[in-house]
């Protein structure tokens, strides 16, 4: 099995990443007293770790662990690649660690019989954004785009975190 850092060898599509306004708005639901593992910061420069930090989360995390070797944190929260194939992997990984998360994606996702299959026996719970998420681009730890035209929406999707769905 390929490790993390072959998420570098995505296209274009996967390298946005999460802006502060995207995890403030869901700050009450995210428990205060857990060790958070931002766990997907790829070629980032780790700002989602930062934005959570300066929320008052106490995060770990670093582009340099691998997520399928590694088991930090006692909540998961990421914002995981667009990339199916990456996408799948680290939806099992979630699903073998069995512990709370909190992940972005694109919520035509929960329509996929891939998504189904892997968390057929899982209660899953969402938060559902009255807008859409956009989303930042960084090279070499730079912004250099800021995306404010997303074609999709995105919904934040939690296991063991929430016990019913919440619309924001």
């Amino acid at each position: 099995m390929a490790n993390l850092k072959d998420c570098s060898k995505f296209n274009i599509h996967d390298d946005f990443y999460t802006r502060k306004k995207t995890w403030e708005q869901i700050k009450d639901y995210i428990p205060n007293d857990k060790i958070i593992w931002e766990f997907c910061l790829l070629n980032s420069n780790e700002q989602s770790k930062k934005y959570l930090q300066e929320l008052n989360f106490n995060v770990v995390g670093d582009k340099t662990i691998d997520f399928f070797n590694h088991n930090l944190g006692e909540i998961l929260i990421s914002n995981i690649p667009f990339s199916s194939e990456i996408k799948i992997r680290m939806l099992k990984r979630l699903v073998e660690l069995d512990k709370p998360f909190i992940i972005i994606m694109n919520s035509m996702n929960l329509f996929t019989k891939y998504f189904k299959e892997i968390f057929k026996d899982k209660d899953l719970y969402f938060i559902y954004p009255s807008t859409k998420i956009h989303y930042d681009k960084y090279i070499d730890g730079e912004l250099k785009e800021t995306k404010n035209n997303t074609s999709f929406y995105s919904v934040y999707v939690c296991y063991k975190v929430i016990d019913k769905n919440i619309w924001i």
